[in-house]
């Protein structure tokens, strides 16, 4: 059970009601606590990431890479089934290892990236060979996107472990704009 009460989609205004029948989650009862503005401004980032340019399969990967960094299961949830369209069993085991695991089965440009995520999640200093690195696979927009996108589900996994955010019944399909 949440930390903090959510709201019934009954009880919901009709900006908010709207938002939840889009993607009705307990994510989306959280976000609904906020002004409509606030909180329809995750969804709105989430459907502009996923029609980035940013290959699903590495933004899949990278959600992954985060929800393993902050322990949201949550979020794990959410993005394990579209991650394993992309990715085989062993891929995301190596993605979700998050202390000195075995990449071999990874894409070398994808390992790289993952080494960007792991100094991003709790905001470490990010050398410029790691950055390097990931710029020789992902050109500038790649990057900015890459870097919003961590962030983004940085605070989707700090909203969900923090409050202690129920799991859905199942993950949201993907097949529509939240």
């Amino acid at each position: 059970m949440a930390r903090i009460p959510l709201p019934e989609p009954a009880d919901m205004g009709p900006r908010h009601r709207a938002q939840y029948e889009r993607f009705p989650s307990h994510l989306t009862r959280t976000l609904t606590v906020m002004d409509p503005r606030l909180s329809e401004a995750l969804p709105e980032t989430a459907n502009a990431l996923r029609a980035s340019a940013l290959a699903p399969a590495w933004r899949e990967g990278a959600i992954l890479r985060v929800a393993a960094l902050t322990g949201s299961a949550y979020e794990r949830l959410q993005h394990l089934d579209q991650a394993r369209r992309h990715w085989s069993d062993e891929q995301v085991a190596a993605i979700e290892t998050t202390a000195g695991g075995d990449r071999s089965a990874l894409p070398i440009g994808f390992a790289r990236l993952l080494d960007l995520v792991d100094l991003l999640v709790p905001g470490l200093p990010v050398p410029d060979d790691v950055l390097a690195a990931v710029r020789r696979t992902l050109d500038d927009r790649e990057l900015v996107t890459l870097i919003v996108l961590v962030g983004h589900y940085l605070t989707v996994a700090r909203l969900t472990t923090v409050l202690d955010v129920d799991l859905d019944p199942v993950p949201d399909p993907w097949t529509r704009e939240h």
